[in-house]
């Protein structure tokens, strides 16, 4: 216990003495973290908007005919998912546009896209895109453009499948009315026979089944062609168009550099070497001596 008692004693002493070089390095590690974090490292500035995916049926609707991404596929049919649209947001055939349209000559879709994260809000069809860049403005303004760019090129997409349903609904409405009539021509041909006194009753009931035949095949393929829209109306219910949810807003502080945590993170790297450095020299001392 008394050695514990001398040895933390003699550490205690060591640094009393070497105090200065302590407060010394301490000090150069401050003003050097401080001096660089507000002078030398420049600002950077982030602006996201979150935005909701166009989808029919739940599943998200994308322009695959520019892409370069592979896609899944069931019967030929593309099976979209959410992520193909997080990675193209980031790609060439998005950013290139942006490009063009700001005038950005000295950036590539390469070193932009290093500076966009994409983000799908879970459990929703929402996706949040964030930019960062050396100016507030500059940030606002490469997001928003992203984001209009991506719409631009994928709504057509969106509105020509709902073009497309609507237009085959449109049939099936057209051949629904027209068995509705076939249907309703039976019945009263049904009754127009049933009232002739001209016909015996096994004519009668000869042409009355031959009647309920057909009835029973003009209500099959109403019952099938009403199903069929039915579903597509309530596929048309479930078409929801690409929506900005929160809009881009202009950043007021940087995100980059933390100031005050660079400068607390320097002050304890500082006070830890400058420890070292005392039981250094304390032991380099005692070394020659």
């Amino acid at each position: 216990m008394e050695e514990e008692e001398i040895d933390l004693r003699e550490y205690i002493n060591v640094l009393l003495k070497r105090k200065g070089i302590i407060i010394l390095i301490f000090l150069i590690a401050v003003i050097t973290a401080a001096i660089i974090s507000y002078f030398a490292l420049p600002p950077i500035y982030r602006s996201s908007t979150v935005f909701s995916m166009a989808q029919i049926d739940g599943q998200p609707v994308i322009n695959i005919t520019d892409t370069v991404f592979s896609v899944a596929q069931v019967d030929g049919q593309p099976i979209i998912d959410i992520t193909e649209a997080l990675e193209i947001i980031k790609s060439n055939v998005v950013l290139d546009e942006v490009i063009k349209r700001m005038g950005l000559v000295e950036e590539t879709a390469k070193q932009l896209s290093s500076q966009i994260t994409t983000e799908n809000l879970k459990g929703t069809n929402f996706i949040e895109v964030s930019v960062v860049a050396s100016s507030a403005e500059k940030a606002k303004s490469l997001v928003e453009n992203i984001v209009q760019v991506f719409i631009k090129q994928n709504q057509a997409e969106y509105q020509e499948q709902v073009k497309l349903i609507e237009d085959r609904l449109k049939v099936l409405e057209e051949q629904i009315a027209e068995f509705g009539k076939n249907i309703q021509e039976i019945e009263k041909a049904k009754k127009k026979i049933a009232a002739t006194e001209e016909l015996s009753e096994g004519e009668r009931q000869f042409q009355t089944s031959l009647l309920l035949s057909s009835s029973v095949t003009e209500r099959e393929l109403y019952n099938t062609l009403s199903d069929q829209a039915n579903s597509l109306k309530a596929s048309l219910k479930n078409c929801e168009d690409f929506k900005i949810i929160n809009y881009a807003q202009l950043p007021t502080a940087p995100i980059k550099p933390r100031k005050e945590l660079n400068i607390v993170i320097a002050g304890v790297l500082g006070l830890f070497v400058g420890i070292f450095a005392a039981f250094f020299l304390e032991f380099w001392q005692k070394g020659k001596s």
